[in-house]
């Protein structure tokens, strides 16, 4: 039995590309509590005709679609600064790098922003979703 190569996702870190060659990430020190990193979808296309094989349904396979992904971080309302420049960045290079230096970086926009929810016992957090445009690249 060999030991496990799993890891923990404490110290993973969110960074945006400048659009510089080469590009160089900002951290924008958010402290992210967790970020659902970009998966993949593809659609199925129903195919199925008339004579279809022992009456089963046919799919064809279309496009891949990278999927939206969620950070959410501790609100703090004095860095103001990280969070303008979350909100009114345009879309780039958003890096997730992970505690082992890899990395997935994708072109992405921020689609959605729930801001602050206050409670009188519960911790102040804010969520942003991105919304990413081609193919992510996994280093």
């Amino acid at each position: 039995m060999t030991a496990t190569a799993a890891s923990i996702g404490y110290s993973t870190l969110l960074k945006k590309g400048d659009g510089g060659s080469p590009e160089a990430f900002t951290d924008y020190g958010l402290e992210i509590t967790s970020i659902d990193v970009t998966g993949v979808s593809r659609s199925a296309i129903d195919a199925t005709h008339m004579a279809s094989p022992n009456g089963y349904t046919e799919m064809i396979f279309g496009i891949k679609t990278q999927k939206p992904f969620n950070v959410e971080v501790n609100w703090v309302p004095t860095n103001t600064a990280a969070y303008q420049a979350l909100l009114e960045g345009s879309a780039g290079n958003w890096r997730v790098q992970f505690p082992d230096n890899s990395t997935v970086t994708v072109y992405a926009g921020i689609t959605d922003v729930s801001p602050a929810t206050a409670t009188p016992d519960g911790k102040l957090s804010c969520a942003f979703t991105f919304t990413p445009s081609g193919k992510a690249t996994w280093a």
